[in-house]
């Protein structure tokens, strides 16, 4: 019957999985947005910066002004794409310390087939950007450059495993009530 009274049921370890998995993805995307970015910025800003006077206008004065500053901002985002990750990662246990949700025991088989199929997720991921990092073309070796990134993509099963395990230790493993009583059930 106490089961019944916990709405929260299995949704917190779901939702800590789908966070997880949303890092991942949207680490991905971020590195190859980066890298056709950078092409363009690489290709544009030259054009840009030598047009010279028009019309008694300096378009290469005005484009250094911006475009200049653009190209400084998209070589410094592999590091912000990067820390965002890494935030992203730190916060997700954060966030499970904090809100200090403790599901039932029984929730314990559920938590490691999402952590299974997390692993599965982020190896398939790290393959097809494995695929794309060995690659001879363009975005390859601007996927190269992204040093930090992508070593946290390519590594990815290892550090999403280490981080599914603190977080199930952070969320089994805590006591929910001043009795003492760990699992939230008094078990």
């Amino acid at each position: 019957m106490k089961l019944i009274k916990n709405k929260k049921g299995a949704f917190g370890i779901i939702l800590f999985f789908l966070i997880l998995i949303s890092i991942i993805i949207i680490g991905f995307g971020a590195a190859l947005i980066w890298s056709v970015i950078d092409i363009v910025s690489d290709e544009v800003t030259p054009i840009m910066t030598e047009l010279g006077t028009i019309g008694g206008a300096n378009v290469s004065e005005a484009a250094e002004s911006t475009f200049g500053v653009v190209d400084t901002f998209v070589q410094a985002l592999p590091w912000l794409i990067a820390l965002a990750y890494v935030l992203g990662l730190v916060f997700v246990l954060v966030f499970v310390f904090v809100v200090g949700y403790s599901p039932h025991p029984a929730f314990i088989a559920l938590y490691f087939v999402l952590m299974i199929l997390l692993i599965f997720g982020c190896i398939i991921m790290s393959n097809i950007y494995q695929d794309i990092y060995t690659g001879t073309d363009e975005i390859s070796l601007r996927l190269q450059e992204q040093t930090i990134l992508s070593y946290m993509i390519l590594y990815s099963p290892t550090i999403m495993f280490t981080f599914a395990i603190i977080g199930g230790i952070l969320m089994f493993a805590r006591r929910s009530d001043a009795e003492g009583n760990a699992g939230g059930y008094g078990i």
